[in-house]
């Protein structure tokens, strides 16, 4: 008996469904549509008028844009970012592609493990990974004033344009590896045996036949890292902020919170332009996709893999990896727990003579325990929620025959392209203008955690939609031929099967909802604080010790959370279940 035989003799009696499955596809799309672009709506609204949308009358007016574009601090911003998101990409993408060579490609020692320590940059509290490197590398950090004072070198300083581009870099290095490792898991080595055959060196082979074979990969991945790096916020505001130096992202923050006359229009005209951008780069990022299966070199599931020896350099390249990794990830982390539990951490006194537990006993003030237990709250039920609204749409987008299902991944995936500061700030106008309901959703902790699913959705549908692509259509029309409907089928059938991605994509939206904060900078008021803002905010105050501790507890949370979701529902970082 096959399985689409077994599966339709397993369905009960067809009963007539209450809700007609198109009905349900609408009403699913519409929902998705709704929650992702209908805040947009609102700030291109708050743009367009000459006064803010909580000042009663107003009339539409360019004024915003005009005054805008007529302060040189905003363009000298735009230069800033387009710097610093330069040097990232390059950074991320040459040094992301070559570790993934070497571990895809080579016989470098240990590359199974350093293909998942890689990882860690990404997958860690991106605010508390920021505060590690500021802690250890930054002006007075640890091992900034060792080097300086002790070997007489001087490190990189990081609160400058290169400097906070290296710690972003870092931090988005994985994204270039894992669309690299995708690509060269997808593609023969038969090229690369010929080479080999014809008598060309191991480097020959990689520069004339691996790295052309990925070019359509770089440029996806550069095109992504470039559109995530403009959105950075942490980042010019922890590590600009001293020396004056300004990006489009923290302008119109301090534009909103720290002009002595707020100015709303302007931040929104601001905040419009930085979508364009984003939407534009999401657009070429999306055509990139469409080349990169033409060009890559692509056979059945019997498609060799064939390693490069690296011969004499395999141990010493093994060591620079391991070197790269201790500097850029390790030494942050314990930098930070050193921070957390010390009243100065200097190298001029050993740090054991200056240990202290105030900086923990200092999170059961008010705002800290609310920030945790907030976090906690908004982490599990917008997990829930995502994880149920994701596993729908991914239904219907690729399970049903609703018109405009193909409109689904793109809306799906478009959060994660949009700086988070424009979520928020579209959020902040969408609630003012709902009248009852967004005042509700503006004085609680559901309106930030709404916020927070929408920017993290995309999380869960890369989880999902692969495994969904290895279930056979096959069962679905077994259904249907039993006389099942559309909802019942995916019910009894596909979702059962989808469940092990449904978890993962559980256990992967808590991480991110519990470690993000660009969204909640323009939402939080007080009895609403979430981790990630009172972080940022209280380390501009310069409560630098309370602060490690605060970012400690989501760094053990997160590493717990994915060490027993990588056990429990074998989470892999690039979608779905293992197969």
């Amino acid at each position: 008996m096959t399985t689409g035989t077994y599966a339709a003799e397993a369905l009960p009696r067809p009963r007539r469904s209450w809700l007609p499955a198109g009905a349900l596809q609408s009403a699913t799309w519409v929902l998705v549509v709704v929650l992702v672009l209908g805040p947009f709506v609102p700030l291109l609204y708050a743009s367009l008028r000459d006064r803010p949308l909580y000042e009663a009358g107003g009339v539409f007016t360019v004024d915003p844009y005009r005054q805008l574009f007529g302060d040189s601090a905003f363009w000298h911003a735009w230069l800033n970012t387009l710097g610093f998101a330069a040097l990232v990409t390059a950074g991320a993408v040459v040094f992301g592609a070559a570790f993934a060579i070497l571990c895809g490609r080579t016989d470098l020692p240990g590359r199974k493990a350093y293909s998942r320590l890689v990882l860690l940059p990404i997958l860690l509290p991106s605010l508390g990974m920021v505060l590690g490197w500021i802690v250890i590398w930054g002006p007075g950090g640890y091992l900034t004033n060792m080097f300086s004072q002790r070997l007489h070198i001087h490190t990189l300083a990081i609160d400058t344009i290169p400097g906070m581009a290296l710690v972003e870099g870092a931090r988005l290095l994985p994204i270039a590896f894992l669309t690299c490792q995708a690509a060269l898991g997808r593609a023969d080595s038969a090229l690369e045996d010929a080479a080999r055959s014809a008598g060309a060196s191991p480097l020959r082979v990689l520069g004339s036949v691996t790295i052309p074979m990925l070019r359509p990969a770089l440029l996806n991945a550069a095109t992504l890292i470039f559109t995530l790096s403009i959105a950075a916020l942490g980042i010019p505001l922890l590590l600009g902020t001293s020396r004056n130096i300004n990006f489009v992202s923290s302008y119109l923050y301090n534009l909103w919170t720290s002009a002595a006359e707020p100015d709303p229009g302007s931040v929104s005209a601001g905040a419009m332009m930085l979508l364009v951008v984003a939407t534009g780069l999401l657009l070429i990022r999306n055509r990139l996709l469409g080349a990169e299966a033409r060009f890559v070199s692509v056979t059945g599931r019997a498609g060799r893999r064939e390693l490069l020896s690296l011969g004499g350099w395999g141990w010493p390249l093994a060591a620079v990896l391991a070197i790269y990794l201790v500097f850029t990830t390790v030494i942050p982390v314990l930098g930070l727990a050193l921070m957390s539990i010390v009243t100065v951490l200097t190298p001029l006194l050993a740090p054991w003579h200056l240990l202290t537990w105030s900086n923990w006993q200092a999170l059961g003030d008010p705002v800290f325990r609310r920030s945790i237990e907030n976090s906690a709250i908004i982490s599990v039920a917008g997990a829930i929620l995502a994880t149920a609204l994701v596993a729908l749409a991914t239904l219907v987008a690729h399970r049903s025959r609703f018109p405009l299902r193909r409109t689904l991944p793109f809306v799906l995936l478009y959060p994660r392209a949009t700086p988070g500061i424009i979520i928020g700030i579209g959020f902040f106008w969408t609630y003012l203008v709902t009248g009852a309901i967004g005042d509700w959703f503006r004085g609680s902790i559901w309106g930030i955690m709404l916020a927070f699913v929408i920017r993290n959705l995309p999380f869960a549908y890369v989880v999902m939609y692969p495994t969904l692509a290895r279930i056979g259509e096959e069962l679905d029309r077994a259904g249907r031929a039993a006389g099942a409907g559309w909802w019942m089928t995916c019910r009894r059938i596909v979702l059962p099967l989808l469940r092990p991605a449904i978890f993962a994509s559980f256990v992967l939206m808590f991480v991110e909802i519990l470690n993000d904060y660009d969204p909640a900078v323009f939402l939080v008021k007080p009895g609403t604080e979430v981790m990630g803002a009172t972080m940022l905010s209280q380390f501009i105050q310069g409560s630098i010790g309370p602060v490690s501790a605060l970012a400690m507890v989501q760094v053990a949370v997160t590493v717990t959370v994915l060490a027993v979701g990588a056990k429990l529902f074998k989470i892999r970082a690039m979608g779905g279940d293992d197969a």
